[in-house]
């Protein structure tokens, strides 16, 4: 290396940017630079503080190969800024050499980002340590053009610098000429063109090179033309020449465990059996022509002496060897692709099979529940059938009882008291408690003071002071007939009333279990709602039911289905109550919850409010409940298949589910919607009503 501190001999240099002699700056005013024309100033930047005794010499050794350059020097990446400011729009930074002087090059680097002059000037570091942690990004970036050792040797130092010069100069669009006129002619350690010749060739013309130079040394080669189907090498056999393919095609394949695998068809190269012959080793595929193919057979022996005698002929051979493993290494890839790309397909597909498999569970599951209560509805009609006639008889016979009963008592003036107190209590209204209370306080004067028998002649009729005191004041066996007429007007009555209502119930029952295979037909909603209400009147004790209904226009639907929402809709909101109280007393033990409120509706009784409204050409039904409320993150997910909020309870219901309400609501062209806090759910059900055009509208909980 040349004396550091002495500058080239067509080079002076000066202090500039305030720099002291251990930071001196190779200055661009030199106008005795030779070869320099205004207005071109091409720059070579070199980065360090000379702490290592790089960066002078380094400089030196730069500013005497290449006269026409400005060598530039800095002493670290603080003076970026000031350097930049220097330079003007004609300026060209084609080189930036970093020596190991510098901290961090890595931020040195991007610190250049910034500068247009300098942002896509590419980097030669020279170190004289070891190894290096602060080029990751120069290395990711693409900027770094080479790393170099301290010591260096000038020659192959100057032969890379010029051709990264190059490099820059050719990617503004200059041609050889101007690169020469801007930096000089190439020194002779500048090596340019091609890393190996014959790659910018057609595969065709390399093997005809190829041909041509062994031709050169052994004499023509006889050219053998074989059939499809020929075997030319065989996996796991030993390769004994190699095949130069002049015309045709030929396919490698190579046995696995699952079978014969292709990995190459047209795409195998013209050159077959050259690795495995050059290794020594085993054919690793067995190669086989696809079409009549027309090729060169060589020995090792025979490519040994061409390649003696003619060493040009290994530049072509490893140019034609290069472009066909990698046309193979293409083909690998695009197959590694492919096989990625249908594991994707296959795990997609596999998603969806699954998927479908899970619908087709739940559908087998929802005919499992509509057979059930298909035949459910079966077993409910034919109890309610064979209910109905005992019942009726028994209707029947009271009511013949009934007019037995009067026709004795009437027979006879003593017992017509006793007649008259049968037809009251048969025929009265009911009375509550408070006005029987009232009533004991206002004959209790009739009575002497006796509460005892002042109840037992309300319960024999009296309803006034003047008709009890003529009770009393009568024969003492008057009040004893009177009496028992009264308790038979009672019995009767509970007789012909509980016939009655079983009456109702088994014709609710009925109409409940009837078949949905009848055409749809104008329905009263209300009847519906309230023959509901009836027949689950045993799962709401405890509960108080508000009915609110209006009048309201029929609507077209088949009457068995429309009460199968309702009995789901109501049958869910009293269960939602009795789940509430249910878990708080679970919380506070068996003694209950000791009045305690209730988390959702405080102190309030449990009610469930039913209504039906005429709005619009729609009648809606809703169904509130003042229970605990549905999570507003399940609320969407209540009407799907299969999904419980009960889980682990044990419920002995129809098992529908609120996804067929969904699906009852929908084919009757109406609509679905769910409003849920605690203490105040609301389920809202909007049906056409009768000649109302109907739309396949969706549900939106």
């Amino acid at each position: 290396m040349p004396e550091a501190g002495r500058p080239g001999p067509s080079h002076w240099w000066t202090r500039g940017l305030g720099a002291s002699r251990d930071e001196e700056v190779w200055s661009r005013t030199d106008v005795r630079r030779s070869g320099h024309r205004p207005g071109h100033h091409v720059h070579v930047l070199v980065i360090g503080d000379d702490s290592h005794g790089i960066a002078h010499a380094l400089a030196e050794d730069m500013a005497e190969a290449f006269p026409n350059l400005c060598l530039d020097r800095i002493s670290g990446p603080h003076r970026l800024g000031e350097y930049d400011a220097t330079l003007g729009p004609d300026d060209h930074v084609v080189l930036a050499i970093a020596t190991c002087e510098v901290a961090d090059i890595d931020e040195t680097i991007r610190l250049t980002d910034s500068m247009p002059i300098l942002a896509f000037t590419r980097w030669l570091v020279v170190t004289d340590r070891p190894s290096h942690t602060d080029l990751t990004r120069a290395t990711q970036s693409g900027r770094l053009a080479s790393v170099t050792n301290a010591p260096w040797s000038v020659p192959l130092l100057i032969g890379q610098c010029y051709s990264t010069m190059v490099r820059h100069l050719r990617g503004e669009g200059r041609s050889t000429d101007q690169i020469i006129a801007l930096i000089g002619d190439p020194p002779p350690s500048a090596v340019q063109g091609p890393l190996v010749e014959g790659l910018g060739l057609s595969e065709h013309q390399v093997v005809l090179d190829l041909l041509a130079g062994v031709e050169r040394v052994l004499g023509r080669r006889p050219r053998i033309v074989v059939p499809a189907g020929t075997r030319l090498v065989a996996q796991g056999e030993p390769v004994a020449a190699v095949h130069l393919v002049l015309d045709g095609d030929v396919s490698l394949h190579r046995d696995s465990a699952r079978g014969e695998v292709l990995a190459h068809h047209a795409s195998s190269g013209p050159l077959i059996g050259l690795v495995s012959l050059a290794r020594a080793e085993e054919a690793f595929f067995t190669g086989v022509t696809t079409s009549e193919t027309t090729l060169v057979r060589l020995t090792t022996e025979q490519l040994q002496i061409a390649l003696h005698e003619d060493p040009s002929i290994g530049s072509t051979l490893t140019a034609l060897a290069i472009r066909s493993l990698t046309r193979r290494l293409m083909r690998a890839e695009d197959l590694h692709l492919e096989n990625a790309m249908l594991a994707d397909d296959l795990e997609e597909q596999k998603e969806q099979l699954a998927g479908a498999l899970e619908d087709l569970r739940r559908t087998r599951a929802e005919l499992v529940d509509r057979a059930r209560f298909a035949m459910l509805g079966e077993l409910s009609a034919g109890i309610a059938h064979e209910l109905n006639n005992p019942v009726t008889a028994l209707t029947r016979s009271a009511e013949h009882l009934a007019e037995d009963v009067d026709a004795l008592l009437g027979s006879s003036s003593q017992t017509s008291r006793a007649r008259r107190a049968m037809t009251q209590a048969l025929h009265a209204a009911p009375m509550s408690t408070a006005d029987e209370r009232a009533l004991v306080a206002r004959i209790l004067g009739a009575a002497g003071g006796d509460r005892g028998l002042a109840r037992r002649l309300v319960r024999a009729g009296a309803r006034d002071e003047e008709e009890a005191r003529r009770l009393v004041e009568a024969d003492p066996g008057l009040l004893g007939s009177v009496e028992s007429g009264a308790r038979v007007g009672s019995s009767l009555r509970a007789i012909l009333s509980a016939s009655d209502r079983v009456v109702e119930l088994t014709q609710s029952l009925k109409g409940y279990a009837r078949p949905d295979a009848h055409d749809a037909r104008p329905v009263d909603v209300r009847v519906g709602v309230d023959d509901v209400l009836r027949l689950t009147r045993h799962r709401l004790r405890d509960i108080e039911v508000d009915c609110d209904y209006c009048d309201a226009p029929p609507v077209v639907a088949h009457p068995g289905r429309l009460e199968q929402v309702w009995t789901n809709l109501i049958v869910n909101a009293a269960e939602a109550i009795e789940d509430e109280a249910a878990d708080l007393r679970a919380t506070m033990g068996s003694d209950g919850n000791g009045g305690a409120p209730l988390p959702a509706r405080g102190d309030e009784p449990a009610r469930i409010r039913v209504s039906v409204r005429h709005e619009g050409d729609r009648v809606v039904v809703s169904v509130c409940d003042n229970g605990p409320g549905i999570d507003p993150a399940i609320i969407e997910k209540i009407v799907e298949p299969r999904f419980t909020t009960k889980a682990g309870r044990v419920r002995f219901g129809l098992g529908m589910g609120m996804s067929i309400v969904r699906s009852i609501v929908s084919d009757h062209g109406g609509s679905l919607s769910i409003e849920s806090r605690p203490g105040d759910t609301a389920i809202r059900v909007s049906l056409p009503t009768a000649g109302t055009p109907t739309t396949d509208e969706e549900e939106h909980p």
